[in-house]
């Protein structure tokens, strides 16, 4: 075969081409950090690479959302600790309004304190978030959850926002709630001890005896039946359960239970005879035709529930005896209220904090499975710089010895010995 001139130079020009571009893409390799610079260099781990990336971007947006989801459950739980603080204060002025000592004047103090208090509670209801968003509002963020309406003593409160819980994705299998709705804050607290209330009296036939509500307990199956007790005189009372008056199967008439101030009072269980149903606590001494009536807990709003105690407070009771009793069971039926009031924000920060211990739990997993994914896409992507270094050596002699091969193949013409 005859090698021309022409031939010669192409040649070699051609490998000193591919030499010089292998050794740029080395120096880029060595600069970047990069082995894989386009998918051509390894299309399966450049393949791998993508995949894993995409995870990474994923737990990456779980990270995110964590920290986020954090903030707000530490937003809302200050507020519910504010909440807290107050319903704990006005809880300490019912105690202290059942003082005896107390004059009409040192109960209208009181009620100014609770009045304060209750603007107090409703600037809680309605703050906002540092985004702007009513904390308490549900799905309606950019709505004003609580108004009020009518004057003081005869005040409403409306909810406006809904019962709906914003959300955000912590992790590939989990949802978690990041907000409360303020319906089942402040609105929906059952009254009484929570399964019942107890009334004394009735609205158009007050009690004109001095007994007064204590503490009451379910002992058997509470079913939700309304239980009136009529004092027959100060030591003997009947029953009726659901209008119905409980009379001796053996004579058909009326059985008379007795009372003894400061006992315990035990109500039938309708569903078995001999047995009791409801437990009371009741003290003083009661006048003929005094009733006290047991029904199923209805759900009330806390606002309203400061409203009757500063009414109450506001009414004056020195000097009536019955008037006395009134207030004192009104406070003990307003405190009963604050008790599930309280119970039910406890419930809620109990809840917030299990949630963010739950986070910091997935925050911990998510961030170690990031730095696995970091070392996996180092171990494909990532370039050997011992390796890379003694590999560009090798390719700068070869490359120089090309150049100095060629230079004297170049000269190599009869034109030099002539």
């Amino acid at each position: 075969m005859r090698i021309s001139t022409s031939m010669m130079f192409d040649t070699n020009a051609r490998n000193l081409t591919r030499m010089q571009g292998d050794l740029y893409r080395l120096q880029n390799q060595m600069a970047t950090g990069r082995r894989i610079l386009t998918p051509s260099d390894d299309p399966v781990a450049a393949a791998q690479a993508l995949v894993v990336s995409q995870q990474q971007s994923i737990n990456q947006q779980f990270i995110d959302n964590q920290g986020n989801a954090a903030s707000q459950l530490t937003e809302l739980e200050d507020r519910l600790n504010g909440i807290t603080n107050v319903l704990q204060a006005v809880k300490t002025r019912v105690v202290e309004a059942g003082n005896g000592a107390y004059s009409d004047s040192d109960r209208k103090a009181i009620a100014a304190d609770i009045r304060e208090r209750y603007q107090e509670l409703l600037g809680l209801a309605n703050a906002a978030d540092s985004m702007g968003n009513y904390v308490f509002a549900g799905f309606s963020a950019k709505t004003l959850p609580f108004s009020v309406s009518g004057s003081p003593g005869e005040r409403t409160v409306s909810y406006q926002g809904d019962d709906g819980r914003r959300q955000l994705q912590v992790d590939a299998s989990r949802i978690m709630d990041v907000s409360e709705s303020g319906s089942d804050i402040f609105m929906r607290i059952p009254q009484g001890n929570g399964r019942f209330v107890v009334n004394a009296g009735t609205s158009t036939t007050p009690n004109n005896g001095t007994a007064v509500v204590g503490t009451s307990s379910t002992v058997g199956a509470y079913d939700g039946a309304k239980y009136e007790m009529v004092f027959v005189d100060a030591d003997t009372f009947q029953v009726k359960i659901d209008g119905v008056l409980q009379v001796d199967a053996s004579t058909s008439l009326p059985i008379d239970y007795s009372y003894t101030s400061g006992a315990d009072v035990f109500l039938p269980d309708p569903g078995a005879p001999g047995s009791a149903d409801v437990k009371l606590s009741l003290s003083g001494t009661p006048g003929p035709g005094d009733s006290f009536t047991v029904e199923a807990a209805t759900n009330r709003d806390i606002f309203s529930t400061l409203d009757e105690m500063i009414s109450a407070l506001e009414t004056g009771i020195s000097g009536s005896a019955t008037a006395r009793v009134d207030f004192q069971n009104t406070m003990s039926r307003v405190s009963q209220h604050l008790d599930q009031a309280l119970d039910k924000v406890l419930s809620r920060q109990t809840s917030i904090g299990a949630r963010r211990l739950e986070l910091d739990s997935l925050t911990n997993v998510a961030t170690d499975l990031d730095l696995q994914y970091q070392s996996d896409l180092s171990k494909l992507q990532d370039i050997d710089y011992a390796a890379a270094i003694s590999e560009m050596a090798n390719r700068q002699m070869v490359l120089q010895a090309a150049q100095l091969t060629f230079k004297q193949v170049s000269q190599m013409s009869l034109f030099s010995y002539l």
